[in-house]
């Protein structure tokens, strides 16, 4: 038998490599999620998803004290396992009829008094490739209602806000108010509070080391 040379090692070993079918990792190619917020504290959602190489597919939605999840509808795809609790999420599995064909799940959701304007996404645990923005979260307020102070960042036509992304949040907070009114509560304003008491706290602290330090 005639030895095998190192080319011809390496020749056979690429024929293997192109004979055998790659393995592509599942990856989330598309995604609208659609909020529209109710009340402060209540939201309905329908989800839709595109997602390839995966035949099932575990979505997780944050479920907080005093959260609860109601009316749950699928499209395009079926529960391959009942909806389960782990820690502060609930897990649901999900096998799409078809592969790479877009699927949809709706619920609404009750949030304690105490977070009010904050509506959770029930998240794929399948990435996105992080690069496209085929990644859209839109929310419609009650009619007559203004929001500030969001996130993510909304682009606004009345009362309907779009946001373009490369991963899915996994929720979004809306404050809103009747327009021209105040504005309500929000992340902006909890985050310049935070920052004039966290500079607050650092003055306190500096003072003491210069008076200790005399």
């Amino acid at each position: 038998m005639r030895p095998v040379t190192p080319g011809a090692a390496a020749v056979l070993v690429m024929g293997a490599l192109l004979a055998s079918p790659a393995t592509a990792a599942p990856v989330l190619t598309r995604a609208l999620a659609a909020v529209r917020f109710d009340t402060p504290t209540s939201c309905a959602v329908t989800l839709t998803l595109t997602v390839t190489g995966a035949a099932s597919i575990e979505h997780r939605l944050e479920l907080l004290e005093g959260t609860t999840v109601g009316a749950l509808g699928i499209e395009g795809a079926v529960e391959a396992t009942p909806a389960r609790e782990i820690g502060r999420t609930r897990a649901l599995t999900l096998a799409p009829a078809v592969d790479g064909q877009a699927y949809s799940l709706r619920y609404r959701i009750a949030q304690s008094p105490s977070r009010p304007f904050r509506c959770p996404i029930w998240l794929p645990t399948v990435p996105a490739d992080g690069r496209s923005r085929a990644l859209r979260v839109e929310v419609e307020l009650p009619e007559g209602q203004a929001a500030s102070g969001t996130m993510p960042s909304f682009s606004w036509t009345g009362s309907r806000g779009v946001a373009a992304m490369p991963h899915l949040p996994a929720f979004v907070v809306v404050p809103f108010a009747p327009a021209g009114g105040a504005r309500p509560w929000d992340v902006s304003r909890v985050m310049d509070i935070a920052a004039v008491a966290s500079l607050a706290v650092a003055s306190v602290l500096w003072l003491r080391r210069r008076t200790g330090a005399h």
